[in-house]
């Protein structure tokens, strides 16, 4: 392969590979198959249900050249610019016959083959079928995070065109709230400025908490419950993301209903204060995520809201998938590095009054971490 960010991941991978004992990958449609080639999913993929469709996937073997195997109707959407050996199925061959052949002339029979956590299962069937005394082993979270930890200046690029998309799509939803709206009508328009936006889908389902009048609840658009009016005195969280390009972004903002009451107000300032104060903290190999949590949890002390902080969801890494490895907790110990991609999410919330979040995801530099979430963290109030 010649000199590509594609090539350099692929050697990430087997470096991995070598130390887990793994002699070969199939890879299938997703995040870690685009991780290697920059080639997306066919919308038509999972609908298409075409014979052979199962035996597609990409062999990356320990040593030589990937090869590409290749339903023969699909191979216009690939023909340009493929930097594999291309094998391709003839519509009328038999797909396991084909595959097996293939993997054979490999000569990966009684090897360690990984493949994704989320495979279907024809494609392990058919493997298994074709490599008989093959040991075929699941290519774990952890075990992908760790080789896609540290992002690329071109995956950097999407990220943070993910979170520009995201910026814009809140301002817009922003502008169309009111009290007495519908909660329901809320995050349907947040569906629809995703799409106006340039979102390709949803990174998770975006999702508002509405705190106030005694009761906290959380809505999202497909919600089969009796829509709610949005009135004065209410806090609006919300948490949401996009996928651009195959790359993720996770927002978080909250919005004040009638008035910015006093404690509510002040819980927010106090995250946004706590993400800005982390970040100058996050340079390369200065501070683990375990640290991180500890900053976080004494600042939030210090402002008085220790009792009413969201433990949990300090923050994870974000890159293809929305959730990535390293978690901002206690478990995690080694240093964070630079070009590692991060969304800090401190939440507040006291149960029936009040319940603010804001999240921003941020790319650790040499000194700090920049943020590539640039919506403001002004106090956002609906009167």
């Amino acid at each position: 392969m010649s000199s590509t960010p594609y090539a350099t991941r692929i050697e990430r991978f087997r470096s991995a590979m070598l130390g887990a004992g793994i002699d070969a990958m199939f890879l299938t449609y997703g995040p870690d198959f685009y991780y290697v080639t920059g080639i997306e999913k066919p919308v038509s993929y999972d609908v298409g249900r075409a014979e052979g469709d199962w035996i597609t996937g990409l062999l990356v073997p320990q040593e030589g050249q990937p090869t590409f195997i290749l339903k023969q109707s699909w191979l216009k959407e690939f023909e340009d610019g493929l930097a594999f050996e291309v094998r391709i199925l003839k519509d009328d061959e038999d797909p396991d016959t084909f595959l097996a052949r293939n993997l054979r002339d490999l000569g990966l029979d009684g090897k360690t083959i990984a493949v994704n956590k989320v495979l279907w299962g024809q494609t392990l069937l058919s493997l298994q079928a074709a490599l008989p005394g093959a040991r075929v082993v699941p290519l774990t979270d952890e075990f992908v995070d760790r080789v896609r930890e540290i992002k690329d200046p071109q995956e950097i690029a999407l990220l943070e065109e993910a979170a520009r998309i995201t910026d814009d799509t809140f301002g817009a939803v922003v502008r169309q709230m009111q009290l007495g709206m519908l909660d329901r009508d809320l995050v349907i328009e947040i569906d629809y400025q995703f799409k106006k936006h340039g979102g390709d889908e949803f990174s998770f389902m975006p999702t508002v908490v509405l705190d106030g009048h005694g009761k906290r609840y959380a809505r999202q658009w497909n919600d089969r419950e009796i829509p709610q009016p949005i009135t004065a005195g209410m806090t609006v969280a919300f948490d949401m993301g996009v996928v651009y390009k195959g790359y993720c972004s996770d927002f978080g903002r909250s919005v004040f209903m009638g008035e910015a009451r006093k404690e509510p107000l002040a819980a927010w300032r106090s995250i946004t204060r706590i993400i800005q104060a982390t970040m100058t903290k996050m340079g390369a190999g200065k501070i683990t995520p375990s640290e991180v949590h500890d900053f976080v949890v004494e600042h939030v002390t210090e402002d008085g809201f220790r009792d009413e902080f969201s433990w949990y969801a300090l923050g994870h890494a974000i890159g293809l998938n929305v959730h990535e490895n390293p978690w901002m907790l206690p478990k995690f110990n080694e240093p964070i590095q630079a070009g590692m991609c991060i969304a800090l999410e401190p939440k507040i919330g006291k149960l029936g009054q009040f319940y603010v979040g804001c999240e921003d995801v941020i790319t650790v530099e040499n000194d700090c971490a920049r943020s590539l979430t640039r919506f403001p963290y002004d106090p956002i109030v609906i009167e």
